[in-house]
């Protein structure tokens, strides 16, 4: 099976990245990189990550970005079908929550609200609560523990500890150094 090409024809490699609810998520692996004696790699989702929020009564309010949005599977399941009348699919993938489909003629969200560098994928009314789906513009990023074709990926603690170490072996692979 064939995957992605990069610009040079290389193909671009993927895995199935796993959290710690036993969620997946399918990933490009953007970069790897070795880190005190074990793999590491930067990936990317291959399906377009979505972030739910919840709109507050009063109008002239920020939207609550939803950190976790699998407390809210009344939503979830609104927004599913909401997704499918437009050929999409809620995925509710590790990490963060995914679309898989083809998101055609989409235009950025109300740059008053803020929003101008997401996508309105779809909203609902749930028990009189307002709640939107938006699709990033701006690229997402994981970190992940790399095994034998698998990847794990980090959070809290761990990732905080490997954060700036990941960041300055992106830094000297950029500037071409190599300790």
């Amino acid at each position: 099976m064939a995957g992605p090409q990069q610009e040079d024809g290389a193909s671009v490699a993927t895995v199935m990245a796993t959290d710690a609810h036993g969620r997946m998520l399918h990933c490009f692996v953007e970069h790897s990189m070795h880190l005190h004696g074990q793999d590491y790699g930067l990936l990317s989702p291959v399906d377009t990550p979505v972030y739910l929020c919840r709109w507050p009564g009063d109008t002239d309010a920020e939207p609550q970005w939803l950190a976790d949005p699998h407390q809210f599977p009344h939503v979830l399941e609104a927004m599913d079908r909401e997704l499918q009348e437009q050929g999409l699919c809620l995925v509710h993938s590790a990490a963060v929550l995914s679309v898989s489909g083809e998101l055609e003629d989409m235009e950025p969200a109300n740059e008053e609200d803020g929003l101008d560098t997401y996508l309105l994928l779809a909203s609902v009314d749930c028990g009189g609560e307002e709640f939107s789906l938006y699709g990033s513009l701006d690229p997402c990023f994981l970190l992940a523990r790399l095994q034998q074709g698998t990847a794990e990926l980090l959070a809290g603690d761990q990732l905080n500890q490997l954060q700036p170490l990941v960041e300055h072996a992106l830094a000297c692979d950029e500037e071409g150094y190599h300790p």
